[in-house]
């Protein structure tokens, strides 16, 4: 935008020059270079101002609270990036100004970026005020780079229209038909648990990379729920005698899964920065590796939609074909856009987009969740053995009607939920000036949404917010019985569509984990990914034994 207004104001500045000049001393060339110099001249001030003297001097949004401590080009992104966690800075800034409902940062080239820490200032945002509140472009752009053009990155009525579409899917009653896939999954890494022993040293005890382990779990729960694969990637993982995971597997989504979510921190600043500048043309390895995994993942789920629309066409032509009730993603997609449906006319390259944001951020987010709930298990002993009490109480073959009535359980995946939000956060940009908590924002300003802010606010918790402690959720109180208090699936019109799926997941893997497993230690150091989108823990590797029957 800043481009167009400097190219069109120097272009009226050079005719306007030509008109009232000696036309004897201008031609076309020297008229170009005029042209040229005034628009560089009025671009680098232009620049000059917004980066450098806009947000001390004239922002209506100077006087909000927040952090002081800025580089004077890249504001607070470098600290950012050097946090133990993508989430712990703007813990920090909320526990440094309490009583303020929008902290202001400054970000990459001096970018004022706000972030809303009250239950009202987010209630505003994400339900009041919802549709005012983009995607940033920068937020979209590595979206789209990864998964396409699907629901999580669209606005306004073309997100409304297709989140009234997918509801059907993700209804209640369908994810609960979903029930014998995930008591499968779970019982197979029950056996991966097992192989892990049987690899070992003592041949009592094993050790594995938790996230390695889930996220293969949830790429196979992904695999049959969305595209009706059986991927089989926990049944083909083998240990050696190290004890480490055998990844000598053939490519696939769980390998383009570990590309995409799971790369080094280079390919992780590399995806970054490609939402504000192009660089994936740059002839390095981690660029190719990400251009392939991504080409691949949208060839194949391109392939596999054509193949199965035309195998539905024919059925439909043949008067054989019977919609089932239990259908994947992809052929419910199929049947709402065939000519007569409700979303008939939807693009091709929409329903592969959402199909990959739905395998992908399925994928991340459950298996983080789920390894942080293992990490809690190892470090408190006492909550892994009420849970474990808890069970006892049921039957071998527990149904998940049975599990929805365990108070603790619930409780835990809460509580596990509420300390260690899986999502880094959603970025947003105002479309329009809005109105925040009686503070006027600016049209284009940045919004940080950060779970982790209200969830770990001692205001709202307590002194003890930074404590698990399941026994928290049957004596809630004041603020936190507020909806936006919990954040883990975000709120409003654009909560996370995939909730029930997520949780019903971690109920099932947990409960089969904790019934047939003592989870002893932490096996070693880790670290958190950062950035990233998710807190991944890195190299969490957990040490168990199985339950003597």
């Amino acid at each position: 935008m800043d481009v167009l207004k400097c190219l069109g104001l120097a272009a009226l500045e050079t005719f306007v020059m030509m008109m009232v000049g000696d036309r004897r001393h201008n031609d076309s060339f020297s008229n170009v270079q005029i042209g040229a110099i005034l628009f560089a001249i009025q671009y680098l001030l232009l620049k000059y101002y917004r980066m450098f003297l806009y947000h001390k001097y004239f922002s209506p949004l100077r006087h909000l609270p927040g952090p002081t401590d800025h580089h004077f080009f890249f504001g607070q992104s470098i600290k950012r990036v050097k946090a133990d966690t993508t989430q712990s800075l703007y813990v920090k800034w909320m526990r440094d100004y309490p009583n303020a409902p929008l902290l202001r940062y400054i970000s990459f080239a001096n970018t004022e970026v706000l972030v809303p820490t009250s239950l009202n200032a987010l209630k505003e945002i994400l339900q009041t005020h919802c549709y005012v509140f983009h995607k940033s472009p920068a937020w979209r752009r590595m979206v789209r780079e990864m998964a396409g053009d699907g629901v999580v990155g669209m606005e306004l009525d073309r997100h409304h229209n297709h989140r009234r579409m997918l509801n059907g899917a993700f209804s209640l009653a369908n994810v609960r038909k979903l029930e014998p896939l995930l008591k499968s999954v779970a019982t197979e890494v029950s056996q991966l648990f097992d192989r892990a022993i049987a690899a070992s040293k003592d041949g009592r005890t094993g050790a594995v990379d938790i996230v390695d382990c889930f996220s293969k779990a949830t790429v196979d729960i992904m695999g049959m729920a969305i595209l009706s694969i059986d991927l089989g990637n926990i049944r083909k993982t083998t240990f050696d005698d190290r004890n480490k995971v055998d990844d000598n597997l053939k490519f696939g989504f769980a390998k383009a899964y570990d590309i995409v979510f799971a790369p080094g921190t280079l390919s992780n600043m590399l995806m970054f920065i490609n939402g504000f500048v192009p660089i994936r043309w740059l002839p390095i390895k981690e660029n190719r590796d990400f251009l392939f995994a991504t080409s691949w993942l949208d060839s194949h789920i391109t392939e596999l939609l054509r193949r199965r629309r035309a195998e539905i066409e024919t059925a439909m032509a043949s008067g054989k074909y019977e919609s089932s009730d239990s259908r994947d993603l992809v052929t419910f997609l199929i049947e709402e856009s065939m000519p007569g449906g409700p979303a008939e006319g939807i693009k091709e390259s929409e329903i592969v987009g959402d199909l990959l944001q739905f395998m992908l951020a399925g994928v991340e987010t459950s298996a983080v969740a789920l390894s942080w709930s293992l990490y809690i298990l190892a470090e408190k002993p006492d909550i892994q053995a009420r849970l474990r009490e808890e069970l006892a109480e049921l039957g071998d073959d527990i149904a998940y009607s049975e599990l929805e009535k365990l108070t603790y359980l619930d409780n835990f995946i809460k509580e596990s939920l509420r300390v260690y939000p899986p999502a880094n956060g959603t970025f947003r940009q105002t479309a329009t000036d809005v109105s925040i908590c009686g503070v006027r924002i600016p049209k284009g300003t940045m919004i940080d949404i950060i779970a982790a802010v209200p969830q770990l606010s001692p205001a709202i918790w307590g002194d003890d917010a930074d404590e698990v402690d399941p026994t928290r959720w049957d004596r809630l109180s004041g603020d936190q019985l507020s909806p936006f208090a919990f954040m883990a699936f975000l709120q409003g019109p654009r909560i996370c569509i995939g909730k029930a799926l997520a949780l019903m997941e971690m109920k099932i893997i947990i409960a089969e984990i904790v019934r047939n497993f003592r989870i002893l230690r932490v096996e070693k150091p880790f670290t958190v990914q950062n950035p990233g989108f998710t807190i991944r823990p890195e190299g969490l590797e957990v040490r168990f034994e199985r339950i003597a029957t």
